[in-house]
């Protein structure tokens, strides 16, 4: 079962780089670079648009604010108009990272909750359930994360460094949730021999996929105090 999962799981990454390859799309497709701050570079500014002579200062602010929308709209139509087949396709595979991070945020936590029950009745036959739980985490980790490069874009750092914190703090939970699904089966094969490094990086990966959660709502829920009571 693990073998075939990894057999899987490598055709379905090499998949996904053949068509990158194929479809020879720019690293940076994904239309909200410069809103999020991806990127060591300046963001792009919006031409301005001269507001509209009205008889009041309230009319001229709010037809300005029109204005400006509907420069950006049609600034956004001319280049949803002008992608490429392969610019279409990277924006696309980034929009799938918002839907992919449920899986691993649920299967670690949930892997961390059904070992500390198998450890509060004293018993290990929870383990097989434990180590299914980490398959699906650790591979859907690794599309997490891989999806969410083609969301921020494919740089090594950003001029938003909450941003940055974000993607580096990705890659780092797919590595490890690699190592823990390691780890398990290795648990698996020996059980008498102690699980400390396990146990330790289970843990830790739950608050990483905490910090890590709370800074990916930043970004959908308008800024680092979404959660303020």
């Amino acid at each position: 079962m693990y073998c075939f999962v990894q057999r899987g799981f490598r055709a379905a990454v090499m998949a996904v780089a053949l068509l990158g390859l194929v479809a020879g799309a720019p690293l940076s497709a994904h239309e909200n670079h410069d809103e999020l701050g991806a990127g060591p570079g300046p963001a792009v500014e919006v031409a301005n648009v001269p507001p509209i002579e009205k008889a009041s200062e309230a009319d001229a602010h709010t037809n300005m604010a029109v204005a400006n929308g509907e420069a950006m709209d049609q600034h956004a139509q001319a280049a949803e108009r002008s992608k490429t087949f392969g610019e279409r396709l990277m924006s696309w595979l980034g929009r799938l990272h918002s839907l992919v991070v449920h899986f691993p945020i649920a299967m670690f936590v949930g892997a961390l909750g059904v070992e500390l029950f198998g450890l509060w009745r004293g018993k290990r036959d929870y383990g097989q359930a434990t180590h299914v739980m980490l398959i699906v985490g650790a591979v859907g980790a690794v599309a997490a994360a891989l999806l969410g490069w083609f969301a921020g874009g494919f740089y090594m750092t950003d001029r938003n460094s909450v941003l940055m914190v974000h993607r580096w703090l990705g890659t780092a939970i797919a590595v490890a949730g690699l190592l823990l699904l390691y780890l398990s089966a290795t648990a698996r094969r020996a059980p008498e021999k102690p699980r400390t490094v396990y146990w330790a990086l289970l843990g830790g990966m739950t608050v990483a996929i905490a910090i890590q959660g709370y800074i990916g709502g930043s970004f959908m829920h308008g800024g680092m105090s979404h959660m303020a009571f």
